[in-house]
């Protein structure tokens, strides 16, 4: 078993970055200060068939949109005078690259879990997070909801809870670290080509 801060870890810690792991680390912790109860929801974004080197715009348009949506709907709940718990968003995100000549992204979002406690229905285009997390990536993407069907995954189990009034938090927070650590791995990275393969939301 491989270790980073007495938390269990994917990879040897030789074979991972460091510095990927702290910043991990902070956002988990950065999440639970802002919100008590977080939920955390782990997808994947991959690009359309043929389209290569994009630039770190395309994530970056890919939050701004999603963070947008959150807003939106917080702004129509305000109007309408029901109770609003914000969404304090926190995520992280890798660039990867495999067999395939495209890169992809390995994605989790934190937010609070008052505001949003699952994914919902992954084939609806509308109403819940996961139809949000997917119209994201449709307006960074400048596409249309046809062939984006299939570039946005969730993988297995990807909900994670945090909840620092249960007594399980730190297992939970332990089980989170872990699958996240999957992040800081050095293989499949594309380091030194002028792109970033990591970021963050500011601590």
């Amino acid at each position: 078993m491989h270790y980073y801060n007495d938390f269990h870890i994917h990879s040897p810690l030789e074979e991972s970055n460091e510095r990927y792991l702290r910043l991990i680390h902070q956002i988990i912790q950065s999440s639970v200060q802002r919100s008590a109860r977080v939920a955390a929801f782990r997808f994947d974004l991959r690009f359309p068939e043929g389209v290569t080197n994009q630039s770190d715009k395309v994530i970056t348009r890919f939050f701004e949109s999603l963070k947008a949506q959150l807003k939106a709907k917080e702004k129509k709940l305000m109007r309408e005078g029901q109770r609003v718990h914000f969404h304090n968003l926190q995520y992280v995100w890798v660039r990867e690259r495999d067999s395939s000549k495209s890169d992809h992204f390995h994605c989790v979002i934190l937010v609070n879990k008052d505001a949003y406690s699952i994914l919902g229905n992954y084939d609806k285009w509308e109403g819940n997070m996961a139809s949000r997390i997917k119209l994201a990536w449709v307006s960074a993407l400048g596409a249309s909801k046809t062939p984006i069907d299939g570039l946005v995954h969730f993988p297995k189990n990807g909900t994670y809870y945090l909840d620092l009034n249960k007594e399980d938090y730190l297992k939970n927070y332990s089980d989170l670290f872990y699958r996240l650590s999957y992040f800081a791995k050095n293989a499949t990275k594309c380091y030194g080509d002028g792109r970033r393969s990591f970021g963050c939301s500011r601590l």
